[in-house]
């Protein structure tokens, strides 16, 4: 299975080159920027890039001002990020009140120091959580 998968790979790189080489023969230019899928070179045909392994066209953009309209909203979409709270970002909060119950119940300073520490480390830990 594993042979005959290869098999195919090989034979479909091979088709890919042989594409390739017709549209530099047809005027294509040969990119210095790899295909993001399958990493082979692509080629620019008539002012539109090609991966001609992958059999598809890629567009490459500076920053997010060059995209199309639909192409800007499909971005954000996929790269949506979730305001809601994550369960790690529950527990550690849940965690910081439980310490702080015994915080405030305690008398024993080595508990107090320990605890506040623990707090501390603790909201360092979500801060940064948020800050990502």
């Amino acid at each position: 299975m594993v042979k005959q998968m290869s098999n195919e790979k090989a034979k479909n790189e091979e088709i890919g080159i042989k594409a390739i080489a017709d549209a530099l023969k047809a005027g294509g230019t040969l990119l210095n920027i790899a295909c993001p899928n399958c990493n082979y070179p692509l080629i620019r045909v008539d002012e539109k890039i090609y991966c001609k392994i992958c059999s598809q066209e890629v567009y490459i953009y500076r920053d997010e001002s060059e995209l199309p309209k639909e192409y800007k909203q499909a971005l954000k979409q996929k790269t949506k990020v979730s305001s809601e709270e994550t369960e790690v970002e529950k527990t550690i909060k849940g965690k910081i009140e439980d310490l702080r119950k015994k915080l405030e119940k305690t008398t024993d300073t080595d508990e107090i120091v320990k605890l506040s520490e623990a707090i501390n480390k603790l909201s360092q830990t979500l801060k940064k959580m948020k800050e990502e």
